[in-house]
């Protein structure tokens, strides 16, 4: 009796293209599909089955393979529904090993019309683009198409410090001896009311300049609604015209007018403020600047969810010097480069006009020439060599004790950790309570910290 001879099937190349495609979501060829059933006459052998459920998909209607789960807008799960399929008819792993032959899928698609995905993701390697050179609006303090903050106190003057800047943008004039991007400037007033024209003026009387390239938008507007950004989108591009230079910086003053009747602490609300202000970074090319205040305890920082700070490539923070006219600038992050120097900004007075009753109308114009800070807590006005790090752990503490909320080592870390950062405050912690301990501003017990001294009120 012979041996009976057993044929291996094996596939041909238009069935194995067929599958390769439609299996990646595309279609395959009539041609393809026709020659399959040629080379795989047998429709009772599992390749003829395949080669002929194949040419019996190929004959739906549209209508038919939407219906039926071929196409769906969910491309992955139509995928996926195709290759249940595939696997029912061919076997798993013998899909498996198709789908993975390189060799085979390199010589059926030699001009690349199958090619492995690659992300969209930017990638670079190693240190390349160390040496490129950073773009600023305003060089060291306001990177160019970056979203920046300034946050203060009321009355800290940080608003009068974001119409200086926006003017010396807007007529190109260098702004502390640091060079400029002659750009044109968006300034939405959100608080309304005839201050910030009034302090433009103020500017350009004590410059001699003007600043026909600061447009104001006059009433607040939301990030947080798509709407609103559409609108800020619209009036860049009717500036740019009317100009004819690129808008630079787009100014919101103040957050919370323009934050929508959100909720400042809420996470979500500050981020959806977050994105809409990325979107008018992104589309227009500009650096958007955010006026905020600060929280009821300085020390912590602005004022809200700590996402803001977190979404920002650079924040300073705005305080008044003493009861005198003059704000000391604090750069308290700036992600890419080496923070400013902590310096103090002087502002003189400009007579505008006469009104009705024959009084003068006067505004502020920020001088911006930097000088040291004069000023120094009362508290520590007898301690030498005391740094704004100094400065900020006597006030948490202080903060905490007249609270009468608990006031631990572990504790203060955590709130300076908010405004320093958190490697600053790893490192220098104990050197800083070390100073402020020999000095007998604090005293230290084991866990717990206590002032020394008794806070001036002025």
């Amino acid at each position: 009796m012979k041996p009976q001879l057993t044929t291996i099937e094996t596939v041909s190349d238009q069935l194995f293209a067929c599958v390769y495609n439609w299996s990646h979501g595309r279609p395959y060829t009539k041609s393809d599909i026709d020659k399959a059933l040629l080379a795989h006459r047998d429709s009772t052998t599992r390749y003829g089955r395949l080669a002929a459920r194949l040419k019996e998909i190929g004959e739906k209607t549209y209508e038919q393979l939407c219906d039926e789960g071929y196409l769906n807008t969910d491309a992955d799960k139509a995928i996926a529904f195709r290759r249940e399929e595939l696997e029912s008819l061919a076997g798993r792993e013998e899909l498996k090993s198709w789908l993975t032959d390189v060799n085979r899928i390199a010589r059926l698609f030699p001009e690349g019309a199958v090619t492995a995905k690659k992300t969209k993701l930017p990638l670079s390697r190693g240190s390349d683009g160390f040496n490129v050179r950073q773009s600023y609006i305003i060089k060291h303090f306001l990177p160019a198409q970056s979203f920046c903050g300034i946050y203060g106190p009321s009355g800290s003057y940080k608003s009068f410090l974001a119409v200086s800047w926006a003017c010396h943008i807007a007529s190109g004039q260098a702004w502390a001896d640091k060079k400029v991007t002659h750009s044109s400037v968006l300034y939405v007033v959100g608080e309304g009311g005839v201050g910030v024209p009034r302090r433009i003026r103020a500017w350009e009387q004590a410059t001699g300049r003007t600043a026909d390239n600061l447009w104001l938008v006059n009433r607040p507007v939301f990030p947080v609604r798509p709407s609103e950004v559409d609108e800020v989108l619209l009036a860049v591009k009717e500036v740019e015209e009317k100009s004819g230079i690129p808008v630079g910086l787009v100014v919101i003053d103040t957050l919370a007018r323009c934050f929508g009747g959100n909720d400042e602490n809420d996470a979500r609300d500050m981020g959806a403020f977050i994105e809409g202000c990325d979107t008018i970074k992104q589309k227009t090319g500009a650096t958007v600047l955010v006026v905020h205040h600060s929280g009821k305890d300085e020390a912590k920082g602005a004022r809200g969810s700590s996402s803001l700070r977190a979404a920002l490539d650079v924040e300073f923070n705005v305080k008044r010097e003493g009861e005198g006219k003059a704000l000391i600038l604090s750069c308290t992050k700036m992600k890419d480069a080496e923070e400013p120097e902590r310096k103090a900004y002087d502002l003189t007075t400009a007579e505008l006009y006469e009104d009705e009753d024959g009084e003068m109308v006067c505004s502020l114009v920020v001088y911006d020439k930097p000088r040291e800070p004069n000023e120094v807590e009362a508290e520590l006005a007898s301690v030498s060599r005391l740094t704004d790090n100094h400065q900020a752990l006597w006030q948490a503490v202080r903060s905490r004790t007249a609270k009468g909320d608990p006031c631990t080592i572990p504790v203060i870390k955590d709130d300076l950790k908010a405004t320093l950062g958190i490697e600053k405050v790893r490192k220098s912690f104990h050197r800083w309570l070390d100073k402020l301990e020999s000095e007998n501003i604090i005293r230290v017990e084991g866990e717990y910290l206590t002032p020394l001294v008794q806070h001036a009120r002025h």
